[in-house]
């Protein structure tokens, strides 16, 4: 059985997509011994040479928006799998567009832990140009009683969803990464869907040997790991950087800023840095692109805060202590699971109750820990029950 792994914008500087794609390579390597696994990716000679896996182009995206090369080529395999992520409310038309040219090929389609935000990406949905003049226009004629922008985008909102559900209904298993998403898709219309849990747990930690020279030498220092997305930054930094300085006053702290997306996530938190008074005693990683090592490195951290989920995941494998904020449902749907809450969102995070929960989960860690090994375990049963059902789906891949 020949498999194409895609539905990810992989081989975009993301460490928590290639975190997931490693781990399920490993998944369907293990489960479908007997299937020739196929990776869609932008750096398909890089991806290769870290997955051992053959690699073809990114499908879907970039220069293939309109997936006229997904069309010419899906007919070469027997499933196509949509391989993790939050595709389902971050790129909803793009996944519904892939799944719909495979089931038309007769290509057995598959969704494999992929998670859904509560709102879709309103990149997709938001009126503009003459058609938002032309809505405002209608709003006006009704003395602002009827808001027509709102209205339409509510209508293509609803399309989607109805769009979704139709291509899901095709799909030989759909899998999801937590209760929120099957819960949400459950409200736009399809109610069949498995819970899983996301690939990235099952993630292995780097060896010793691959710890940065930089952290070498904060080896007694007392670690609190930032990461802030520069897909979705935060709205007032100012504040952030406040109460980082102020954190910062208790002797043997450092902060270390922990770029989920070496490039964009690197420049913004570059800057952000610059910008705090306390700059001297924070360290910015450079060049750390595996998600094995960064794991490694979030376990020398004594805590972590972060708006990118997969940090977070990557931090909870090795049990150090997560503080969300959020941007999207999904950082709320994980922490939920922890009996935690977000600290707020990038638009309006509570930095009083941000230091609040640093310093509880300094000074007691222990019952975080064990919160952490009860989920992980959930988890983990989750993960082991979605591969069966993909192993009655696939059988053993031949």
């Amino acid at each position: 059985m020949k498999i194409l792994l895609g539905g990810i914008p992989l081989g975009c500087d993301n460490i928590g997509d290639e975190a997931i794609i490693a781990c399920v390579a490993a998944i369907f390597r293990r489960v479908l011994p007997q299937a020739e696994l196929t990776v869609s990716t932008a750096q398909p000679e890089e991806t290769a040479r870290k997955l051992q896996l053959r690699c073809v182009m990114l499908y879907g995206f970039g220069a293939d928006a309109k997936c006229r090369a997904f069309r010419r080529d899906i007919g070469d395999y027997d499933c196509y799998v949509w391989a993790g992520a939050t595709g389902l409310s971050d790129y909803p038309a793009t996944g519904a567009r892939m799944l719909e040219i495979a089931q038309a090929a007769g290509v057995k389609t598959l969704l494999w832990n992929v998670g859904m935000n509560s709102v879709l990406n309103p990149a997709f949905f938001e009126v503009r140009g003459k058609k938002r003049l032309l809505l405002r226009a209608l709003s006006r004629c009704s003395f602002e009683t009827f808001d027509a922008v709102r209205y339409y985008e509510k209508v293509l909102d609803r399309r989607m969803r109805q769009q979704l559900c139709q291509v899901l209904a095709k799909c030989a298993a759909v899998i999801v990464r937590d209760q929120q998403s099957r819960d949400e898709l459950c409200r736009s219309g399809y109610p069949a869907a498995v819970v899983g849990a996301d690939s990235a747990l099952l993630l292995p930690t780097a060896p010793e040997e691959a710890v940065p020279p930089e952290l070498s030498v904060l080896a007694d220092r007392c670690l609190i790991g930032v990461c802030i997305s520069a897909q979705s930054p935060l709205r007032d930094p100012k504040r952030l950087q406040d109460c980082l300085d102020d954190m910062l006053v208790e002797p043997g702290r450092h902060v270390l800023f922990i770029p989920m997306n070496p490039v964009t996530d690197h420049a913004w938190m570059a800057d952000f840095r610059r910008g705090m008074a306390r700059c001297e005693q924070t360290t910015l990683l450079t060049g750390q692109d595996d998600p094995a090592v960064v794991q490694l490195i979030a376990s020398r951290c004594a805590v972590i805060i972060s708006s990118r989920l997969h940090l977070l995941i990557l931090a909870s494998n090795v049990g150090t202590p997560v503080i969300g904020i959020a941007r999207g449902s999904k950082i709320d749907n994980f922490l939920a699971a922890l009996g935690r809450r977000s600290v707020g969102n990038v638009n309006d995070c509570d930095v009083t109750r941000l230091r609040a929960d640093v310093e509880e989960l300094l000074a007691s860690p222990d019952e975080f820990r064990r919160a952490n090994e009860r989920c992980r375990a959930e988890w983990l049963a989750r993960l082991a029950a979605a591969e069966q059902c993909l192993r009655a789906t696939l059988g053993r891949g031949d």
